[in-house]
C-alpha cells in the first residue's frame, strides 16, 4: 500500500509540474521573470528555478521509489542523451562567461531528466498518458488567454498601462511605446513571451493533446456507439479547431508551415485512410495558410529570414573559429555582438536550434543533439510502418517532426514549457520496449 501511495503522489505531482510548465514558465532562460506582488504571481509567469528545482526533487523521489527495479540497461539512445548533457557541461567548464553557460547548462539538465522520464520503462504509458493528460489541460488555458488577448485583452492591457503607470514595471514604462507597437500587430503569445514560442508549443503538442482527449471521451461516455462516436468527434474536432485558430492568431509562418509538413508525412503513415482524403487533407491546411497570411504575410517572412539569416553568418563564424567545444551554451549572444552588421537588429540567440548548439556547445554537442532528434523520427517512422497502426505514437511522431523542423527557424529549446515536454515525447519514442507503444485494442481506431 505504501509504494500505491508513493507512485500516486509521483504521478500526481508529475502532472503538476508539467501542467504549470506551459501556464508559469513559457519565458525564455536568459531573461528571468521576477513578479514584483501577489497579482504578478497570480497573472504573471513564474521564474524558471522553481520548476528547476521542482524537477529535480520530482527525480530524485522517483529514483529512490524504483531503486528495487532490476534489468533497465541504458540503451544506445539514452547514452546519446547523456553524451549530449555531458557536452552541455564541458563547454560550461571553458566559457569565458560561466554564470550564463552554468545556467544553461542546469536548464539542459532539467531537459535530460525529462527526456529519461519519457524513456524510463516502468509504467511508460501511464506515465505518458498523465503528461499528455496535464499538457491538454494546459493548452486549453493558453488558448484561453490567447482568445482574450486577441478578443480585446491587448487594449485592455494597455489602456490599465497608460491609466495606471505604477502599476507596471520600470522597463515596461520605459519601452510603452514598443511594447504598444509590438501589441498593434495583433499576435497573441497566450501564457508565454512570444508569439513564436507559443506556435512552437502548439504545433507540438495539437496532435498528441487530440489523440489524449480522444481516449478520454471514449473511455468516459456511455450510450449508443454510433452518437458517442460523433460526440467524440466533434468535441476532439472543436479543440483541434482552438488550437489550430491560436495557432495562426500567432502569425507564425514558419510554426504553421512546419505542421502542415509533419502532417504531409504523418498522412503517409495512414495507410487505412483513403489517398484522396490525406490529398485533400494537406490541401485544405495549405488553403488556409495562405489565405490566413496571404501575400503581406509572406513579405514580412521574407524579412524575417533576412535578418535571420545574418545570424546563421555569424553563427557559422562562430563555428569556424571555436568547432570543438564552442562559447558556452547560452552565449551566442555574447558572441553575435561584435559580429552583427550594421543596421542588424541585436539577438540573444541564433534562430537555429541545431546551429546554435554548435557554435555554444561544440562540434559533440551538435551532432549527439541531431542524432536524437533524427533518431527519435526514424525510430518513430520504424515502429508506423512496421506495425499496425498507433494513434498514439502517430501523433507523437507528427508533433515532434513539427517542432523539429521548427527548431531549424526559432529557438523553442531555450523555453522549458516547449522543450522539457519535447524530450519527455522523445525519450517515450525512443525507449526500449517498442511493445508497449500499442494501446488497447478497444482503443486503436484513429480519431
Amino acid at each position: 500500500m505504501t509504494t500505491t501511495w508513493m507512485m500516486r503522489a509521483i504521478h500526481g505531482a508529475l502532472w503538476m509540474l508539467v501542467f504549470l510548465l506551459p501556464v508559469k514558465f513559457g519565458g525564455l532562460v536568459l531573461l528571468p521573470d521576477r513578479p514584483a506582488n501577489l497579482a504578478d504571481w497570480c497573472l504573471s509567469r513564474w521564474p524558471l528555478e522553481l520548476a528547476v528545482v521542482f524537477a529535480f526533487v520530482w527525480a530524485t523521489v522517483a529514483i529512490v521509489a524504483a531503486w528495487r527495479q532490476r534489468g533497465v540497461s541504458l540503451g544506445g539512445w539514452a547514452w546519446l542523451a547523456l553524451v549530449w548533457f555531458a557536452s552541455q557541461w564541458l563547454s560550461a567548464s571553458v566559457s569565458p562567461w560561466p554564470a550564463r553557460a552554468w545556467l544553461v547548462a542546469a536548464f539542459f539538465s532539467v531537459a535530460t531528466v525529462f527526456f529519461f522520464i519519457g524513456w524510463w520503462p516502468a509504467e511508460s504509458n501511464k506515465r505518458y498518458w498523465t503528461v499528455l493528460g496535464a499538457l491538454t489541460a494546459a493548452t486549453a488555458l493558453v488558448c484561453a488567454v490567447a482568445l482574450h488577448q486577441h478578443f480585446g485583452g491587448f487594449e485592455e492591457a494597455l489602456r490599465y498601462a497608460q491609466e495606471q503607470p505604477g502599476s507596471v514595471s520600470p522597463e515596461v514604462r520605459a519601452n510603452l511605446a514598443a511594447v504598444q507597437g509590438k501589441l498593434a500587430q495583433g499576435r497573441v503569445f497566450g501564457t508565454f513571451f512570444y508569439p513564436n514560442t507559443l506556435a512552437g508549443y502548439l504545433i507540438l503538442i495539437v496532435a498528441p493533446a487530440c489523440c489524449w482527449l480522444w481516449r478520454f471521451l471514449r473511455e468516459r461516455m456511455e450510450g449508443g456507439e454510433r452518437l458517442v462516436s460523433v460526440v467524440i468527434a466533434v468535441l476532439t474536432a472543436a479543440f483541434a479547431a482552438v488550437v489550430l485558430g491560436c495557432l495562426l492568431l500567432t502569425q507564425s509562418k514558419g510554426g504553421f508551415a512546419m505542421l502542415a509538413l509533419a502532417l504531409a508525412g504523418g498522412l503517409a503513415f495512414c495507410a487505412r485512410v483513403n489517398w484522396q482524403w490525406r490529398v485533400g487533407a494537406l490541401v485544405a491546411l495549405l488553403a488556409v495558410g495562405t489565405v490566413f497570411f496571404g501575400m503581406k504575410g509572406a513579405r514580412r517572412g521574407m524579412e524575417t529570414l533576412e535578418a535571420r539569416g545574418d545570424y546563421w553568418r555569424a553563427g557559422v563564424e562562430m563555428i569556424v573559429e571555436q568547432p570543438w567545444l564552442g562559447g558556452g551554451p547560452g552565449t551566442f549572444g555574447k558572441r553575435y555582438v561584435e559580429r552583427r552588421r550594421s543596421g542588424a537588429e541585436s539577438t540573444l540567440l541564433a534562430h537555429n536550434n541545431l546551429l546554435q548548439q554548435w557554435t555554444d556547445s561544440g562540434v559533440v554537442g551538435f551532432a549527439s543533439f541531431a542524432a536524437l532528434w533524427i533518431g527519435a523520427l526514424w525510430r518513430g517512422a520504424r515502429r508506423l510502418r512496421a506495425g499496425p497502426f498507433d494513434p498514439l505514437a502517430w501523433a507523437t511522431w507528427v508533433g515532434l517532426a513539427a517542432w523539429t523542423g521548427h527548431n531549424l527557424v526559432d529557438f523553442d529549446l531555450y523555453v522549458a514549457a516547449v522543450a522539457w515536454p519535447a524530450f519527455l515525447m522523445a525519450g517515450w519514442m525512443l525507449r526500449a520496449d517498442p511493445a508497449a507503444n500499442a494501446v488497447e485494442p478497444e482503443n486503436r481506431n484513429p480519431p
